[in-house]
């Protein structure tokens, strides 16, 4: 009776290691460390009459287009919070 815990252990172990569960394990740990802390700044989007507007640092950015808005809060890294929609 006192192999078949040595040979589960050993299973056990080489399971892991071809699935590679190390890596995995470590690569989850990571990405849930790097979501919480990473806290974005938020800006707010607001419509105006010719597209959309924010205010980024204290500086008006103004978009002609929704997906001009998505792509530059990905670019700046960035959430944005649509208002008055």
């Amino acid at each position: 009776m006192t192999k078949l815990p040595r040979e589960l252990r050993d299973l056990r172990h080489r399971l892991g290691g071809v699935l590679h569960l190390a890596e995995l394990r470590n690569a989850f740990r990571n990405m849930q460390a790097s979501q919480s802390d990473a806290n974005p700044e938020w800006v707010i989007v607001y419509r105006t009459a010719t597209g959309f507007c924010c205010l980024y640092r204290g500086v008006p950015v103004e978009f002609a287009e929704m997906l001009d808005v998505h792509l530059w809060s990905e670019e700046m890294d960035v959430q944005p919070y649509f208002m008055g929609f």
